[in-house]
């Protein structure tokens, strides 16, 4: 596991509270587990090569923060890791698919699928927070 230490270590990601930090940083851990214990049997570092594709996800979720931190574009901004992050997983997945490991990955695979959605309700949860908030102060 000190594979995952050091990938969290790596990837500086652009949060908009600590609420959003812990939620997101909670989701990739358990993420980076699931992918780490599928590919556990592959003897070709494809934990490895995951560990790039997030790298990449984590990258574009900074680069579009400019853009998404606008109002109009601020829920596509934030669910832009956990969409990415599962989408990705599931192609990753596929691709590893073999007779030997399908029951597993696809145990993996809808674990990371009901995490996400777990994921987005949380997010969810926190937009409609924020807004409230927002509303309450303008009514101030």
């Amino acid at each position: 596991m000190i594979i995952i230490d050091n990938f969290a270590k790596m990837s500086e990601i652009i949060y908009i509270n600590e609420l959003h930090e812990k939620i997101v940083e909670n989701y990739l851990t358990y993420v980076k587990k699931q992918v780490y214990e599928a590919t556990e049997s592959c003897n070709n570092g494809k934990f490895t090569d995951f560990q790039e594709i997030l790298s990449d996800i984590l990258m574009y979720h900074n680069d579009f923060s400019d853009f998404g931190l606008k109002v109009d574009s601020f829920s596509e901004w934030l669910f832009t890791i956990p969409n990415l992050a599962m989408f990705t997983t599931l192609g990753f997945f596929a691709g590893l698919k073999n007779d030997n490991n399908e029951d597993s990955l696809n145990f993996h695979a809808t674990n990371i699928h009901s995490a996400t959605m777990e994921v987005v309700g949380q997010l969810s949860d926190m937009i409609k927070d924020i807004e409230e908030a927002n509303n309450l102060e303008k009514q101030c």
